[in-house]
């Protein structure tokens, strides 16, 4: 197996675990289900879509529309390094 092999399924995994209730587990006590949920409701969206989220507009969303803190949604982002979600969340 090739590294670029390697890569895809270590973020097929990473997407897999993010969607499932292990994840809500983790953060629903820090940040609550409600949160959580709404945060793989959209990250899902964008793999439904096939277009990558771009932070910012996944930040807006949690703190515009959703109304959460922008403290919460950057110590969120944060805790579960955001940055290993690229390429889907540019």
């Amino acid at each position: 197996m090739n590294s670029d092999e390697y890569e895809i399924i270590e973020f097929i995994d990473l997407l897999n675990y993010t969607f499932s209730d292990r994840f809500i587990e983790k953060w629903r006590y820090r940040y609550s289900i409600a949160f959580v949920k709404k945060f793989q409701m959209k990250l899902l969206d964008s793999v439904a879509s096939r277009k990558c989220l771009k932070k910012k507009s996944l930040y807006s969303y949690l703190t515009k529309k959703c109304k959460y803190a922008e403290e919460q949604v950057e110590d969120f982002f944060d805790a579960i390094e955001l940055e290993i979600y690229y390429p889907l969340v540019m």
